[in-house]
């Protein structure tokens, strides 16, 4: 495990220059709430027993950063047979939000997250991509007093991809943004559009491929990002 604030031994130093905008993904990244997504869904899933319980759980960790809709219609078709029409997974998805939306608010802050914020704000377009509704992401960020710090805030429908693609068409290069995620989907975005990434795991190798620039936390981005050139 790496200690807070501390870059992973894999890939130190890690700096990123040029950079002229930065889009976070939000759990896991922002905010730690992957933990409280976890059992949400797991317990969505309780009714269908231990089995299906540890199916949901694996599987979510599994796919981070894919849209909730998704997972739910993948569980209600693999996993136990049930619906899966757009409004049964609506209605599962709207019982899901109720059941964590609160404690997103009230999860504790990856280490070093606001304290980069207020300093990148400063100098440079911050934004969020995240596969939570849109709606209901931008109520989470509000409540969290965090909007000021963020140009746009993107949710599902719109996707990571895209929202990386609108900074390109604001006259961005690729080279010039970066994307900083915590799963598998957030490197994906990353890679189709072609901008820079930024990992945040916990632990070393983490869900990435080898040799991708990772961190343990927040805590020393602004000194890693910069827009001048190398």
């Amino acid at each position: 495990m790496t200690a807070p604030g501390e870059l992973s031994a894999v890939n130190a130093p890690v700096r990123f220059d040029g950079i002229r905008a930065v889009v976070f993904d939000f759990d896991g990244v922002v905010v730690d709430s992957v933990d409280v997504k976890t059992e949400a869904f797991v317990a969505l899933y309780a009714p269908y027993g231990e089995k299906v319980m540890d199916a949901v759980r694996a599987y979510h960790l599994a796919h981070g950063g894919m849209p909730r809709a998704d997972k739910l219609r993948h569980w209600q078709r693999t996993l136990v047979d049930g619906p899966d029409d757009a409004a049964t997974i609506a209605g599962l998805g709207a019982r899901f939000g109720a059941m964590v939306k609160e404690k997103v608010i009230a999860a504790p802050q990856i280490a070093g997250a606001e304290a980069a914020l207020a300093a990148l704000s400063a100098r440079l377009p911050l934004h969020v991509a995240s596969a939570t509704p849109e709606v209901e992401l931008h109520e989470i960020v509000a409540a969290r007093g965090l909007t000021g710090y963020f140009r746009s805030v993107h949710g599902i429908p719109t996707t990571k991809v895209d929202a990386l693609r609108m900074r390109l068409a604001e006259g961005l290069a690729p080279d010039e943004v970066l994307m900083i995620g915590d799963a598998t989907a957030d490197h994906a975005a990353a890679a189709a559009v072609g901008t820079r990434f930024l990992g945040v795991v916990a632990a070393v190798p983490g869900p990435f491929p080898a040799g991708t620039p990772r961190v343990a936390d927040l805590t020393d981005l602004p000194a890693i990002v910069s827009q001048s050139a190398a």
